[in-house]
């Protein structure tokens, strides 16, 4: 038999490769299989303040600063543009991890692999996972790859980690894999060159505009440099397959970039913005995208990040989600490896809890966001008050969740969002709201300067430097 690895993970994408850091850092032999070559394209660009701290942890943040913009809130638009809400995150994370970032997937993704080869970890790409056996007595796991030739290689390795994404390896072969039925919705990501830096793209806002009922989707527009912007449309799939036929109908073959284009022009933010800007050849669908593992772990596997469920890209949750809950599986895994059986379960198991329980939060923070007699975050000024008594921090609440406050205070806003999906108790709370003016609101107080400034101008300078 080859070398025996203490782990194999299947991926490298932020979730994969914080997992590999941290593993490779505690003195465990890491081998990671990654079926692409980097730097490749992904959706999830906008990224939450709470990740700060794990790219502190990481050793990246002074890589990030010089590469990406910052991002010091999120602004909330109607279809119409005649409505918005800025909601500022340093309202209520009071040190500079307030400020967070909007990144090129593709370069963020491989600054974190290179770290993880940095700190130790083995990485392999375009070595596709073909196969995974979990037979042998003795609980070796054997892993089979195939190479860009078409070569097959046999691993082993004591615990396997899935971090495939949106691939979901394991969950598929466990037959644990599940579809989340009310979030059957299709996102489409274009990059723009040459959009105008208005409606809060200036400051680094991301600004994620409603679109009509009937759509049950949004539009978000985020800057990822001083000439580039991510433009991701979400819509639901009955609305899509209205249009597709329409179009289709009309004999139109690329029908997919046409319907983009086309929501884009009926969007008044985002044909304000986009007016005098084309496309770059970087244009993704992604479809079946909700979904969720009834099987999380075992006795010598982890499912982690998008593998183990994704839900929706409405709050940028995803790289968060998926980097926290590595980083915490490797401390957990860690421990369990260095106590008895009876303990080392223990930790597994309030390990998975905090993580379900974090995404848990986040879908009843998406389910509020699509229901039509909730909370709409365009109507309602973030410095507003509420004396509908028991829900005063209400507003703190929510700048907290969109933030990415979901492990360690998940139970904490339950109540809250309950109320607000009571059509009765929500008509009364939103009665009692009162609206603070802030001139500081639109902003977040920050300048152009002090979001896009820090940039290295020549990304592979950027990346030298810091290599």
């Amino acid at each position: 038999m080859n070398k025996l690895y203490d782990f194999i993970i299947i991926g490298c994408g932020p979730t994969g490769s914080t997992a590999a850091t941290k593993l490779a850092r505690l003195g465990y032999s890491v081998l990671v299989f990654e079926k692409t070559k980097f730097p490749r394209m992904h959706e999830g660009e906008s990224l939450l303040p709470f990740c700060y701290p794990v790219f502190e942890e990481l050793g990246v943040l002074d890589e990030m600063k010089k590469n990406f913009v910052r991002k010091p809130g999120a602004r909330f638009s109607s279809h119409d543009g005649t409505k918005h809400a800025t909601w500022c995150f340093k309202t209520v994370i009071h040190d500079d991890s307030f400020l967070s970032f909007n990144v090129e997937r593709a370069r963020f993704d491989h600054i974190l692999m290179k770290n993880a080869v940095k700190n130790g970890a083995e990485v392999m790409e375009q070595t596709k996972v073909d196969s995974v056996d979990f037979s042998s007595p003795d609980k070796v796991i054997e892993v089979v790859t195939v190479d860009p030739e078409g070569g097959r290689n046999t691993w082993h390795t004591k615990f396997i980690v899935d971090a495939s994404g949106q691939d979901t390896f394991l969950a598929k072969r466990l037959g644990s894999k599940q579809t989340y039925q009310a979030l059957d919705r299709v996102a489409w990501l274009g990059h723009w060159k040459g959009g105008k830096m208005i409606h809060g793209l200036d400051v680094g806002l991301i600004n994620i505009v409603y679109l009509e009922t009937s759509k049950k989707g949004w539009f978000a527009l985020q800057s990822l440099g001083k000439d580039l912007h991510s433009v991701t449309l979400v819509v639901d799939r009955a609305y899509m397959r209205e249009q597709k036929k329409i179009l289709t109908d009309k004999g139109i073959d690329n029908w997919q970039r046409v319907f983009y284009e086309q929501e884009i022009e009926n969007c008044a933010v985002a044909k304000e913005v986009l007016c005098d800007a084309h496309m770059e050849d970087r244009f993704l669908i992604v479809s079946d995208y909700s979904y969720f593992a009834d099987k999380m772990y075992g006795e010598n596997y982890a499912l982690l990040g998008d593998a183990y469920k994704y839900l929706d890209p409405i709050f940028s949750t995803g790289v968060y989600l998926g980097m926290k809950s590595g980083a915490l599986f490797a401390e957990t895994i860690h421990e369990k490896m260095n106590s008895d059986k009876e303990v080392g379960d223990r930790k597994m198991e309030e390990l998975y809890k905090t993580i379900d329980g974090a995404y848990g939060l986040v879908e009843r923070f998406i389910n509020v966001f699509y229901d039509p007699n909730s909370l709409n975050l365009s109507e309602v000024s973030s410095k507003s008050e509420s004396v509908y008594d028991g829900y005063e921090s209400a507003f703190a609440l929510i700048h907290y969740l969109l933030a990415g406050d979901f492990f360690r205070n998940y139970d904490k806003y339950a109540d809250f969002l309950d109320m607000i999906r009571k059509p009765e108790q929500y008509k009364r709370w939103k009665n009692l709201v009162l609206d603070r003016m802030d001139p500081e609101e639109a902003t977040c107080g920050m300048t152009y300067e002090q979001i896009f400034g820090a940039i290295v101008d020549d990304p592979a300078k950027a990346s030298e430097e810091n290599s």
